[in-house]
């Protein structure tokens, strides 16, 4: 059944394959030139800085300058043709959705609440939108992004590579962790917010028939309740994020403080130049983004 699911947003997804084939391509060539930057960088310390061909530095501070705005409009395009592609696909599972709903007979609607319906029609279709669009988009990306740094952290220095390969399972395994609990408390709040959804539109359709019969009070209170386990949830959400993110943030910074220390001494020892340290901490930087996003991009 879930692979049936699949199947069908990914032909949905088809329609606007045009669409996709131009984002991923802007996609890849922003990936290429953040690799590229680095290597720049190395040339700047180790040519320059470090033995004095102070004649190839404007050529060379260009060159920054052109993968900066490279970088700046494959952003724009990428997220743009994605954000264009998400829309289209959610506008078009929404109103297949609408008209399914349409067809179905007197008894489902019996047995089926409005604020259910209204959650499934709006923000569970938004959901998909935003996988097929600007979320999809950064999963490729990370992933992408991620191999592209090991490989050039390799051709730099396998033995220093070890450092972020040893760091890396521990930020993966908290936001695994992270992912985990959430995946319970983001369920208890989508059906929460139908409840509350539903509480709601009853109220505001039948706000007649509540005055002509003074129970405002007795309908407030029943809102309350529905909104305060909606806030309950919610804090959950916000106590686990708060009590995980920070341990992801520290992986990161210690990841830095590894690769500053081992490849500092490896310099002092003639093992790798300084460009090269220069260029390898500029790349850890890169492979951040992607762990430091790993659980929230596994929830959405």
């Amino acid at each position: 059944m879930k692979k049936d699911k699949k199947n069908r947003v990914l032909a949905y997804m088809a329609k606007w394959w045009y669409l996709y084939l131009i984002g991923f391509a802007a996609m890849f060539l922003a990936i290429y030139l953040d690799m590229k930057g680095p290597q720049v960088t190395q040339s700047i310390i180790d040519d320059v800085i470090v033995d004095g061909q102070v004649w190839i530095l404007m050529r060379l501070l260009l060159m920054l300058l052109g993968i900066g705005f490279g970088r700046a409009i494959c952003g724009y395009v990428k997220e743009f043709i994605f954000d264009c592609a998400g829309v289209r696909v959610g506008r078009d599972l929404r109103k297949m959705l609408f008209g399914h709903i349409q067809g179905l007979g007197v008894d489902y609607f019996d047995r089926t609440n409005t604020g259910e319906l209204m959650a499934r029609v709006k923000d569970d279709v938004d959901r998909i939108w935003s996988v097929t669009g600007f979320i999809g988009m950064l999963i490729v990306e990370s992933i992408v992004h991620t191999i592209a740094v090991l490989y050039c952290m390799f051709h730099i220095s396998p033995a220093l590579m070890l450092v972020p390969l040893v760091t890396m399972p521990l930020v993966g395994w908290t936001a695994v962790r992270l992912e985990n609990k959430l995946d319970r408390v983001y369920q208890d709040i989508s059906e929460q917010n139908a409840e509350l959804n539903t509480v709601a539109q009853e109220n505001l359709a039948g706000v007649r028939t509540v005055k002509s019969f003074a129970r405002e009070d007795y309908e407030v209170d029943k809102f309350k309740k529905q909104n305060q386990t909606y806030y309950a949830l919610n804090m959950r959400q916000a106590k686990e994020l708060a009590k995980h993110q920070p341990l992801i943030t520290l992986a990161t910074k210690i990841l830095l403080f590894l690769i500053l220390l081992v490849g500092g001494i490896m310099v002092i020892q003639r093992e790798m130049s300084l460009g090269e340290l220069g260029a390898f901490t500029e790349y850890a930087n890169n492979i951040i983004w992607p762990m430091d996003c790993l659980g929230w991009l596994s929830n959405e």
